[in-house]
């Protein structure tokens, strides 16, 4: 009973560890430019593992809440997946950055948080990525979507991922992204797109 434990614990963390280097594969070859029908809850859950396990590649140290409200309705949009997932990995990171930076301000006296949700309202999609770290003062959040403005230390960060993510969501799928923040509290980003309902 033990070995057939064992082999089906291995087989599920293969199949997780083959799902997840796909996923690389694929963020990293780039998409072939057209757009289509994507399961919206799919698709933002491939990237949150995707993101974490990068966060967690780079500091094995690195814990986080990740709290997940996904609408239960089956909403599809017509997106070009690997540029949506740019978008979502970009804020995604910048959301574990935020908490895991808080966390060593605070040493350790702090639980990071980061909250993803999905819903669709009206025929459209929202996305919120929300963090607990420390927010922003406003006259960086007016800058936020500004190519090469970056709050990160030297090194950390191009600047140029959110202005990128602009563009993709805004440009490219003529959707719209913002963000609401709170200094000392969070930070939340709200990505709205064109959806597609799928029919029962």
């Amino acid at each position: 009973e033990g070995l057939k434990e064992n082999a089906r614990r291995i087989n599920h963390h293969g199949r997780r560890a083959d799902s997840i280097v796909r996923s690389m594969m694929e963020h990293a070859r780039g998409g072939s430019g057209e757009r289509q029908p994507v399961a919206v809850n799919a698709l933002v859950e491939e990237y949150v593992n995707l993101a974490f396990h990068g966060m967690r590649a780079q500091n094995i140290d690195f814990n986080v809440t990740i709290e997940r409200e996904y609408e239960e309705q089956g909403t599809t949009v017509e997106v070009e997946p690997q540029e949506i997932g740019r978008v979502l990995i970009n804020l995604l990171n910048n959301a574990f950055y935020a908490v895991e930076e808080k966390w060593q301000r605070l040493n350790g006296a702090y639980e990071p948080t980061v909250a993803v949700s999905t819903c669709c309202q009206n025929g459209i999609v929202e996305i919120r990525v929300r963090d607990n770290g420390a927010g922003m003062p406003e006259e960086v959040k007016r800058k936020i979507f500004e190519p090469f403005f970056t709050t990160k230390p030297m090194g950390k960060g191009t600047g140029l991922g959110l202005s990128l993510s602009y563009d993709i969501v805004t440009l490219g799928h003529g959707g719209s992204i913002a963000v609401d923040t709170e200094q000392g509290a969070y930070t939340e980003f709200l990505i709205r797109l064109p959806a597609q309902i799928a029919l029962p």
